[in-house]
């Protein structure tokens, strides 16, 4: 047996890799972050879950507008997610125009989507949770459609990587 530190032994678990958008695009307020820590919380009702730091400019959108969108992202927009989406405030930068990446309003939601996202879950917040130095943002899925065709992206070890081969189906 082989002793890991705690942290290490965490990037191990594959994380999936999305860019949540926040804001009011009827208000001219957008704002887009790249997260890890996303997953599935419920069937029924349809919910998922966000963790966000409270010093995250999302985190003070997320609660001024209680609405958010999960943009599930393929390989084009790798290079974006990391350097753009997730390395800058959007207190600092309109991250959009950085990227050149384009958005929309959300269809259920006034939150702004991003325009070539794979597939959009748009969310109301329905609850959240301390957990350490993190919020638990759980949301209610309330609208989903494909925009196009790309592999989901996730986050290994402190690398990204596209979907790749399939070792087992189910269901």
């Amino acid at each position: 047996m082989e002793e890991l530190d705690v942290v290490e032994a965490m990037r191990e678990i594959p994380h999936p890799v999305v860019i949540i958008t926040s804001g009011n695009v009827d208000e001219g307020i957008v704002n887009a972050m790249t997260a890890a820590w996303v997953s599935r919380v419920s069937w029924n009702p349809p919910l998922i879950m966000v963790s966000v730091s409270p010093k995250r400019y999302t985190w003070e959108l997320l609660n001024r507008y209680r609405e958010f969108g999960v943009n599930i992202i393929s390989s084009d927009l790798a290079r974006d997610a990391v350097e753009v989406f997730g390395s800058l405030s959007g207190r600092d930068y309109d991250k959009f125009r950085l990227s050149g990446r384009g958005f929309r309003r959300g269809v259920s939601i006034k939150a702004p989507v991003l325009s070539d996202a794979t597939v959009i879950l748009e969310c109301v917040v329905e609850d959240t949770v301390k957990a350490g130095d993190h919020y638990i943002v759980v949301g209610r899925v309330v609208k989903a459609y494909r925009l196009r065709d790309g592999e989901p992206l996730v986050l290994l070890r402190g690398t990204i990587h596209s979907i790749g081969e399939e070792v087992y189906s189910y269901g």
